[in-house]
């Protein structure tokens, strides 16, 4: 009664499929979050710039220039980290997302009048936070080969 079958078409067909799958994924992000998740965050990052800008002083055409062209680096830069990333190493990806957020954050700081030194510092702490963080997210999420 419960003798081995022969496999069918189907059943050969799936064996196959399931082992090109890659489990670490269990999700693929919209085709849209690759575009969308840069130009929000670019738009947010150059109001914040054009509302410190505005508020040291310069005039509201100059802050709006200065504003648009921060927002235009940032989402060229986070598109490109996006694209760019996922077929490098994990310390590779974590050094270069803690760059780009310590060079914003310090360039923020700059612009409200902070000194070099402390923008510097600052710039410094939070890029070394964000690649802790997500060297330990990449490693976390990472396949390791089974024994």
């Amino acid at each position: 009664m419960n003798a081995p079958t022969a496999p069918t078409a189907r059943t050969a067909r799936t064996a196959l499929v399931s082992h090109h799958r890659h489990p670490r994924l269990p999700f693929r992000p919209h085709p849209s979050a690759s575009s969308g998740v840069p130009a929000v965050l670019a738009v947010l990052y150059g109001g914040w710039v054009m509302f410190v800008t505005h508020n040291q002083g310069s005039t509201i055409p100059t802050a709006a220039v200065f504003g648009v062209v921060s927002a235009a680096v940032v989402g060229a830069l986070c598109y490109a980290l996006g694209r760019m990333t996922p077929g490098l190493m994990p310390e590779i990806r974590a050094v270069l997302y803690g760059t780009v957020l310590g060079c914003a954050l310090g360039f923020l700081h700059s612009v409200s009048g902070g000194s070099v030194y402390r923008s510097a510092g600052i710039g410094l702490g939070a890029g070394l936070a964000m690649v802790g963080v997500s060297f330990y997210v990449f490693h976390v999420r990472a396949e390791h080969p089974r024994e």
